[in-house]
């Protein structure tokens, strides 16, 4: 008798395989979205790295399918939590980026559309080089009356980048 519950306990169903191995696979596409030095970064068995390089090759997707299948199977003999630390960290350093990057975008067009926000600006990002900043937004909000190529508005995003990254 307890040899049956734990014989039940070490035996798992075909549908937690199945799940398993889709999971396998969804971190194998992830892993094939990755550039080629954050491959290598990740220290892969040499079988798999060379079959994610084989996958961001192929453009056929009968052939995308057997070659995540395939990837999916080499994962099976690869500990992945380490992996999963790492994708997770770069993940949240992609999602960081992003808000950044929409931060500064949002106070670019506050700046032009209404320049008078400025000193909020400054009260919550101190800098010396107000008067550079002033004057770029003052170029940009002339080219944006006299519907003219963005030069000033590029140079105010950069400006904003600069000052909030300090």
């Amino acid at each position: 008798m307890a040899k049956d519950k734990d014989l039940e306990k070490k035996t798992v169903s075909r549908t937690q395989l199945k799940l398993e191995a889709e999971k396998l696979q969804s971190l194998g596409l992830k892993l094939c979205d990755l550039s080629i030095s954050k491959l290598k970064a990740l220290d892969l068995p040499p079988n798999l790295f060379e079959a994610i390089l084989a996958m961001q090759k192929i453009s056929s997707n009968g052939a995308k399918k057997r070659q995540s299948q395939y990837i999916g199977k080499l994962m099976r003999n690869f500990d992945t939590t380490e992996l999963n630390t790492f994708m997770t960290f770069w993940d949240q350093q992609e999602l960081k980026e992003k808000q950044d990057f929409h931060n500064i975008e949002l106070w670019r067009k506050k700046l032009v559309e209404e320049p008078e926000s400025v000193d909020d600006f400054l009260t919550k990002f101190p800098t010396e080089e107000k008067l550079i900043l002033l004057n770029t937004i003052k170029g940009a909000v002339e080219e944006k009356i006299k519907d003219k190529p963005p030069k000033y508005n590029r140079e105010l995003f950069k400006l904003i980048k600069k000052i909030i990254e300090k």
